[in-house]
Order: structure tokens, then C-alpha cells, then sequence
């Protein structure tokens, strides 16, 4: 029961940051780390955020590098097939002109800019520990999440 009520916590706490737009959600600060989330069918993927468990209200464009550049590489490859110059957690021309075309496709306005609104629209590329892989948005995965 203990567990049941921590991970409804922990998706009402998602659902919530999901929803929230607006200017709160464009003075986002810079996505640093990921955090992984889980889904009740035993898949996980990892979300940019500002740091480890941290915030996914976070900000990634050209010039950002690091872990939370190479997650966000991996789903714009993995869900929508875009090139990205590989995955080296670097934020370069490739990685930015495949977010303007994703952006573009899901209706979005195609800055170039990874934030809390692109968030929300793309599908990201959860596994399982058998190797399967599947795309989904982060409200889409059977809930609730946990971290």
C-alpha cells in the first residue's frame, strides 16, 4: 500500500508539472542531468532535467552538452528517425535542425529550443530490461510513473 501511495505521489507530482504552461514554463533553467522514470509495465526512460530526481522544467539548446543533450538525442532518433550527428551529448547544428523538424511536425514553434512545451508533445523512447522498445509521451505510459 506504502508503495501504491508513493508512486500515485509521484504521478500527481508529474501530472502536475505536465500540465503547468505559460511564462513559468518558459523561465525554465538549463536541463543538466535526466531522471529516470518508470512505468507500471516495467519500461523506463530518462527525461532530461536540471539535475539527478531534479526538475524536467528545464531549458536544452545549441551549445548545451552532456547526459541531458544525449537523451534528448536518443528520442528525436529513436521516435522520429531524425539524424543527429550521433549521440555525443553535444547540442550542435544537427541536434538543433532535427528539433526544428520535429518541433515543426508536432505542430509547435520550431526554435530549436528543447523546454517544457516540446516536453509535453514528443514521445520519448521507453525500454525494458528484455531490450523492447517502445515511443510514447510521458502521459501516455501506463501509470503512474515512479523515479
Amino acid at each position: 500500500m506504502k508503495r501504491f501511495l508513493a508512486c500515485l505521489g509521484a504521478a500527481a507530482a508529474i501530472t502536475a508539472g505536465l500540465v503547468v504552461t505559460g511564462p513559468s514554463a518558459q523561465a525554465a533553467t538549463v536541463c543538466g542531468g535526466s531522471t529516470k522514470y518508470y512505468d507500471t509495465a516495467g519500461y523506463y526512460v530518462d527525461v532530461p532535467t536540471t539535475s539527478s530526481l531534479g526538475s524536467n522544467f528545464c531549458t536544452l539548446r545549441r551549445g548545451a552538452s552532456g547526459d541531458a543533450v544525449y537523451q534528448l538525442q536518443i528520442a528525436l532518433n529513436g521516435c522520429y528517425g531524425q539524424d543527429v550527428g550521433g549521440f555525443d551529448g553535444d547540442f550542435g547544428a544537427k541536434t538543433e535542425n532535427a528539433l526544428r523538424r520535429v518541433q515543426s511536425a508536432l505542430g509547435l514553434d520550431a526554435d530549436g529550443v528543447y523546454g517544457p512545451n516540446t516536453r509535453d508533445k514528443m514521445k520519448w523512447q521507453w525500454r525494458n530490461m528484455e531490450g523492447s522498445h517502445r515511443c510514447l509521451r510521458l502521459t501516455q505510459a501506463p501509470g503512474p510513473l515512479s523515479q
